[in-house]
């Protein structure tokens, strides 16, 4: 779930910003030139609220919930990059402007700049520029996307109720070594995480939890079943239920299947 609404982030913005330039578009048909003038004018501002959409976002989690900043801003470029060219090409064809137009045509006035004297001016984009930007952006997109360049650069530290989750599994591993001398509680390594999620993945467990689960530090099917469903509910985006009935079925493949 996590993984869905960072991606619906970008997504929305962008199709928001191209709905407002395609009403503002779809205006000026027909319109005259006192019209023209103003539309250019709403035009502007739209191009100006349509960066603080971009940019407000980001800069809201960076002072709200720092610790998330990095993958919030990864899902939001990823899915900016991917659904850009998307909506883009959609709205200029409900604009009423075929989209091949965008792949054989300049686009005037498409960007907003400062021209001579600082003079607010329409900037063209040339379709010979503008298909290799569509081509990069959506590759671009795809690669933040990925769910491995989301967990090995979008975490930046360890979120209260992790760190928690984390310390009360030392002081269990801490109990056990005092309980029973010379038994170890199992250590993470490559081996007990690939375990862990051929566990997860027989289970049908979405690739999004998956990932999250990994992400949070817990690396041993041990450490996971022995994680309760507040804690799993809260790692992965899920309904408490939810979590309760997938260690459940974890614990039961663990403990009986050799019955």
């Amino acid at each position: 779930m996590r993984y869905a609404h960072g991606v619906l982030v970008g997504a929305i913005l962008s199709g928001v910003i191209f709905l407002g330039a395609m009403i503002i578009k779809i205006a000026r048909h027909g319109a005259d030139a006192v019209l023209l003038a103003a539309l250019w004018n709403v035009y502007v501002i739209w191009f100006v609220i349509s960066v603080g959409l971009v940019v407000a976002p980001p800069l809201v989690v960076y002072f709200v919930r720092r610790q998330v900043f990095r993958e919030f801003f990864i899902y939001e470029a990823g899915s900016l990059g991917i659904f850009t060219p998307i909506w883009l090409i959609l709205f200029t064809d409900l604009s009423g402007t075929s989209f091949t137009f965008l792949f054989t045509q300049d686009t005037v006035s498409a960007l907003v700049g400062f021209g001579p004297g600082g003079a607010i001016i329409g900037i063209d984009i040339s379709n010979v520029l503008l298909i290799p930007l569509l081509a990069a952006s959506a590759i671009l997109g795809v690669f933040l996307l990925r769910p491995s360049f989301i967990r090995k650069y979008g975490a930046a530290g360890e979120m209260p109720e992790l760190a928690a989750l984390k310390e009360s599994t030392e002081d269990s591993d801490d109990e056990l070594g005092s309980e029973m001398p010379g038994v170890e509680a199992p250590k993470a390594s490559a081996d007990t995480v690939a375990s862990l999620r051929d566990l997860l993945v027989e289970l049908d467990t979405p690739e999004p939890v998956i990932n999250l689960v990994l992400n949070s530090g817990i690396a041993t099917t041990t450490d996971f079943v022995g994680t309760s469903p507040e804690q799993l509910a809260s790692i992965a985006g899920m309904d408490k239920r939810a979590a309760e009935s997938l260690l459940i079925a974890a614990q039961k493949k663990l403990w009986f299947s050799d019955i």
